[in-house]
């Protein structure tokens, strides 16, 4: 759940970097115009068509934006859980560990968020 273009470019990026559909990845792109009320509606129907008693992460972009903030309307507590400030190691991560549980997964795509974030120093001989 995240701004429109960025939520469909990470979809993009994980079925190049995947080589793959990822049946239980879904995005819900949130227009700069859309109604609050319409996302939160588009929000809980996605969360009720992937099941009401499955564990769902959500992760978006910006933390304090629309579209964490709507989500976080729809959170339960060790079903469905946001991480805010995704990048793409994050999302990475949260795919591979999908099937270890949310707990396992909310721990290695926070892991894949900070540590794929590296600053490279010019390192020349």
């Amino acid at each position: 759940m995240a701004h429109a273009e960025i939520a469909n470019s990470f979809l993009c990026c994980v079925k190049h970097i995947l080589a793959k559909d990822i049946d239980h990845l879904h995005t819900l792109p949130v227009q700069k115009f859309d109604d609050s009320e319409f996302i939160l509606a588009s929000a809980e129907s996605l969360v009720g068509r992937i099941g009401l008693n499955k564990e769902i992460l959500i992760l978006s972009d910006i933390y304090g934006a629309t579209p964490s903030n709507i989500a976080q309307k729809i959170l339960k507590p060790g079903l469905v859980e946001l991480i805010t400030g995704l990048n793409l190691p994050m999302l990475i991560r949260a795919i591979s560990y999908s099937k270890a549980g949310l707990k396992e997964c909310i721990k290695k795509a926070l892991d894949g968020g900070t540590n794929g974030i590296i600053h490279l120093e010019d390192k020349k001989c």
